[in-house]
């Protein structure tokens, strides 16, 4: 569950990015140190003051800063500046650091997404393909695929993948039983039958049957998986037709009408996924990422329970994905230093059972496998389920093009002009097809 930017936040922190980008230095950084000291193996590193920045809740903040202290100990004259808060604001001010030219050194960022794209865009991210071929970055227990999904559309890493997640559905069990339901192992065969079941929970919670299902930045691009289409496409910016868009949100407005699911103002007044409906005991389905999972139970207080996401066509909607990635700025004086932290934080065994996970599977074989029996039941459940979305899924969708940012922010604002009846759904669909094209076209001049 993913707290959107409006749109004129959008465009005003575009304008902000075009000037960042025009910036040549980043004075407000400090100069590199050129002290040489030695880590505990021995090995020559310089001494380095690296600021890290990344969002997450409090169990993320305390586990990432315990590793950085590892790390600050194994390698003498390294040291950590760190800044963190919810996600809520960080991409604003990520924007406004680029702006001042104050980029922290490492930050946490999601190479493909649309708020993160236009800092590439602007050239404020250092491409890391350089640090992976000299094994600064060691990837050697990394799969292509995984590594894959920190590239561009430029076909250059921007970005690490701390890990691994996927969609999924999460239930709460006490409801079903109390409803007199079963809950479809394999997930729902189709959206019509999870409607039927959301009328009784409906029943069941007093208020909502689910949360919010259908926001354009999480479920669109499963939805148009499901019938072999894209969201973003290179040529037109958008690649769904309009009978996807249509028959989504004809499912959103009906089920919104009818109280399955909360309307929008009720749905954007969730910050994050522990403040959810389904929480709160008030709805009895939600969609999330797999690493959301644990902090939701915990959140919860009682036994939830993952399922695949609806069908028809799940097997290919389905996918495998990074979850987080660690970037560096492009105007870091401390690019190396980054880069061998960064190769710390995915492959040591040590940091990697601190961490447990938080910000998905961990993405090496070895670390994976050494976490294993320290799990608790909660990510045990993640681990199995991660399992079964490996068997039933399809390949990830290419990069999406350069513009995609501008054209995130119209699927934005249309989806909240059509579900607040201030436009058609086909007029909407006509005008996203219309502008996606004419943004695409503008970049390529």
């Amino acid at each position: 569950m993913k707290r959107r930017f409006s749109v004129m936040m959008l465009l005003v922190l575009a304008c902000v990015l075009a000037l960042a980008g025009c910036s040549g230095g980043n004075s407000g950084e400090k100069p590199a140190s050129t002290e040489t000291v030695k880590d505990t193996e021995g090995n020559g590193t310089k001494a380095a003051d690296l600021r890290v920045i990344w969002w997450g809740n409090q169990d993320r903040h305390d586990i990432t800063s315990k590793v950085l202290n590892m790390y600050a100990e194994a390698n003498p004259g390294v040291t950590f500046s760190p800044e963190y808060q919810g996600f809520d604001g960080y991409y604003q001010k990520l924007t406004l650091l680029a702006a001042s030219n104050n980029m922290p050194d490492i930050f946490q960022f999601y190479v493909g997404a649309s708020d993160a794209n236009q800092f590439m865009d602007k050239g404020l991210v250092e491409p890391l393909d350089s640090y992976i071929e000299s094994g600064i970055i060691d990837v050697s227990n990394i799969g292509e695929s995984t590594l894959s999904g920190g590239k561009a559309s430029d076909g250059k890493i921007y970005g690490i993948p701390l890990g691994v997640n996927a969609r999924t559905m999460i239930v709460d069990p006490a409801a079903y039983e109390k409803a007199g339901l079963t809950i479809p192992e394999g997930g729902y065969a189709n959206w019509e039958a999870l409607y039927e079941d959301l009328k009784k929970l409906k029943e069941v919670t007093g208020y909502y049957g689910a949360e919010d299902l259908f926001n354009v930045t999480f479920a669109l691009p499963y939805y148009a998986r499901q019938f072999g289409q894209t969201v973003s496409a290179e040529e037109t910016g958008i690649g769904f037709d309009e009978k996807v868009y249509s028959d989504f949100f004809t499912y959103r407005k009906q089920w919104a009408k009818e109280g399955l699911i909360p309307k929008m103002d009720a749905s954007m007044s969730v910050k994050n996924p522990e403040e959810s409906f389904l929480v709160k005991g008030q709805s009895a389905v939600m969609v999330a990422y797999t690493n959301q999972y644990p902090g939701i139970v915990k959140a919860a207080g009682r036994p939830l329970q993952m399922i695949l996401m609806p069908g028809p066509n799940s097997d290919k909607a389905m996918d495998v994905r990074p979850g987080l990635h660690f970037s560096i700025s492009a105007n870091s004086s401390n690019k190396e230093a980054a880069a061998k932290f960064i190769s710390y934080f995915v492959n040591d065994i040590e940091a990697n059972k601190v961490l447990n996970a938080n910000r998905g599977m961990p993405i090496t074989s070895q670390v994976r496998a050494s976490l294993a029996e320290q799990f608790e039941p909660d990510m045990k459940a993640v681990v199995e389920y991660m399992d079964i979305v490996t068997e039933h899924s399809g390949p990830l969708d290419p990069p999406a093009p350069t513009g995609s940012t501008e054209i995130e922010a119209l699927m934005i604002d249309l989806e909240q002009q059509i579900m607040y009846d201030h436009i058609s759904i086909q007029d909407a669909y006509a005008k996203l097809q219309k502008d996606a094209a004419g943004i695409v076209a503008k970049h390529k001049k």
